[in-house]
């Protein structure tokens, strides 16, 4: 009756016809001891557990107990030592893993986007091709109502130095950018992470009536909940030290821990009660942890998780279901696989572990998955948008972003400001030779400024975007190539703007040769400021660390003035060759034949 009532109450707020309704056959996640080790240090330990549709399971434990990274495992973003993962039976793959979709407990975000157009461009290289751009647009709107984030959809993402959304709005946008893909499985980590209780709770009740009315499957990691908040959990998987302490119902876990003596005061938060137990002594987290262990071995544990041992236990004896020939029996590969999730009442009365029914089970189920690789390797590389949308979607999102901050107001002024105080500096020179110096000083200096300016942009631009990028990328949102082309084609108009400008400006205030070599010397110019921006991001893109980055281009750039030809006419033989490696060089020539070719004789 509840499910009923929300999902109306649902479809009456968003408007979403019945089309857009995901069906009510979604997907059941298990995991079954999954180990992970990192840098050497085991951090989980034969993590069991399983997720059901409609139902909200929470990973709950203190700091450091390996929440986060047993969601990563799950996900497939962290390599397993050992363990299953396996979505209605079928272990996971590229292409099941694009049926989960992972909510990062840190808002990553583009800061110059509005969160409209966050979602959009996210729909568009999220959703398929064959998905009409109208239909994306109204997935975007039954997520926006679902979310109940319509009031902010003209907001700016924002950043620590730029006002923006706040802190329980980013969140949910968070939470938006995932769902527009309508996973089967959602992961949360830390999704209440930062917000106050109240709107902690309004995020979490939206979590758990979207999963009721979607029938979906969601996990979600959480330090310390409220009590309203921690009796909307279905299921819960405790964690402490790396090892489970607790897995089974939410209501029944103080029964659980009240079984080893450890007793919960009425009307106190059972999320408080529990988190003090496990960190209480090493004694009391042994025997938090031993009671687990006992609980697999007891009629408690469910069915398919012990059927997932038995699996283990089969494959050790050597139990395969092939033929003669070593091939797989077809035959056998086509009947029902499930791991003895099946159970009927006949079965369960033959003893807990009807060895032989699901030993049978299991090897047909080991036949099936070796099967079915075959038929997966085929679509592991299939993205869900062509290269060309990706490319298209890309470039326009880029200028987006990009355009306020190369376009600010600080960037104008400034280039405007220094401009006009090179330009009376070196104001309308009289052509005598006196002004030699003086004319290969401004045009050397236009060269090195625009240098500059594009480098320094550029060479922070893929650090800053790395996060953004991995976020994105890990989803499988769109390939590389495809990113880094739209950015460069993207920042083309952006970065020839300013220097059109600024050479505009100082040329003809500089009183330098006519028309024509003003074409060329702006056409150097243009070229110049687009090597020095693609010089920045190979050096951005090969050393992602900010700080080192900034040295490195820092002595790039200073060796190529240096090497331009004007600071220096007697450089040692021995070194001559190095101006030949600097971009400056050739663009300084350019400008001073441009200038002293074909002009007004000097007095």
């Amino acid at each position: 009756m509840y499910t009923s009532a929300v999902e109306h109450k649902e479809r009456q707020k968003t408007g979403t016809s019945h089309k857009y309704q995901t069906s009510s056959r979604e997907m059941e996640l298990l995991f079954h001891n999954i180990n992970v080790t990192i840098n050497k240090k085991h951090i989980l330990h034969d993590i069991s557990g399983m997720a059901k549709p409609g139902k909200l399971l929470a990973v709950m434990g203190p700091s450091g107990s390996g929440k986060t990274t047993l969601l990563s495992a799950i996900a497939g973003r962290v390599p397993r030592d050992k363990g299953d993962v396996l979505l209605d039976g079928q272990s996971l793959s590229k292409p099941l893993k694009r049926k989960i979709c992972y909510v990062l407990q840190s808002d990553i975000f583009f800061a110059n986007l509005t969160l409209k157009e966050t979602l959009v461009y996210t729909a568009l290289l999220r959703l398929p091709d064959s998905m009409p751009h109208k239909e994306k647009m109204a997935r975007v709107d039954e997520i926006v109502n679902s979310l109940d984030i319509k009031k902010c959809l003209n907001t700016l993402i924002g950043s620590i130095s730029q006002r923006g959304l706040s802190g329980g709005e980013k969140k949910r946008a968070n939470i938006a950018c995932e769902l527009l893909t309508n996973p089967k499985i959602m992961l949360l980590d830390e999704p209440t992470s930062g917000l106050d209780s109240c709107t902690a709770f309004s995020l979490m009740k939206n979590m758990k009536d979207y999963s009721a009315v979607h029938n979906k499957t969601v996990v979600t990691t959480i330090h310390q909940p409220s009590s309203q908040i921690f009796h909307m959990f279905d299921s819960l998987l405790l964690l402490c030290e790396g090892h489970m302490a607790y897995f089974g119902d939410a209501g029944k876990m103080v029964d659980f821990f009240s079984s080893m003596g450890l007793h919960c005061t009425p009307l106190y938060n059972p999320a408080d009660f529990m988190m003090e137990k496990m960190k209480d002594s090493d004694e009391v987290q042994n025997l938090i942890i031993n009671s687990a262990s006992a609980l697999r071995q007891s009629d408690q544990w469910p069915n398919k998780l012990k059927a997932l041992d038995l699996k283990i236990l089969a494959n050790n004896k050597g139990l395969t279901n092939r033929n003669d020939k070593g091939d797989i029996d077809e035959t056998e590969d086509a009947r029902p696989c499930n791991f003895g999730f099946g159970m009927n009442s006949e079965d369960k009365e033959k003893g807990p572990y009807p060895l032989v029914h699901q030993a049978s089970e299991i090897s047909i189920c080991i036949s099936k998955e070796m099967a079915s690789k075959y038929l997966q390797q085929k679509y592991d590389d299939r993205w869900p948008t062509s290269w060309w949308t990706q490319y298209h979607v890309l470039t326009r999102r880029n200028f987006t972003q990009s355009k306020a901050k190369i376009w600010s107001k600080i960037n104008l002024i400034h280039s405007v400001v220094i401009a006009i105080i090179a330009g009376l500096l070196w104001f309308q020179l009289p052509r005598t030779e006196e002004t030699i110096a003086d004319r290969k000083a401004v045009i050397f200096f236009i060269y090195v400024y625009w240098s500059f300016i594009p480098l320094s942009y550029s060479v922070s631009s893929f650090p800053e975007e790395r996060t953004v990028i991995d976020k994105e990328r890990s989803s499988g949102a769109y390939r590389l190539s495809a990113y880094y082309l739209a950015k460069m084609t993207s920042e083309l108009p952006l970065t020839l703007l300013l220097p059109s400008g600024f050479v505009l400006i100082v040329f003809w205030m500089a009183g330098l040769n006519g028309f024509w070599a003003y074409i060329g010397f702006w056409a150097t110019v243009m070229l110049t400021s687009l090597f020095a921006q693609a010089a920045g991001f190979v050096i951005g893109v090969a050393v992602m660390d900010v700080k080192l980055c900034i040295s490195v281009s820092k002595i790039f750039i200073l060796t190529s003035m240096l090497a331009g030809g004007f600071l220096t006419t007697n450089t040692p033989f021995w070194l001559d060759w190095i101006k030949y490696l600097s971009f400056i060089y050739y663009s300084y020539h350019i400008g001073v034949i441009l200038e002293f070719t074909e002009a007004p004789p000097f007095r």
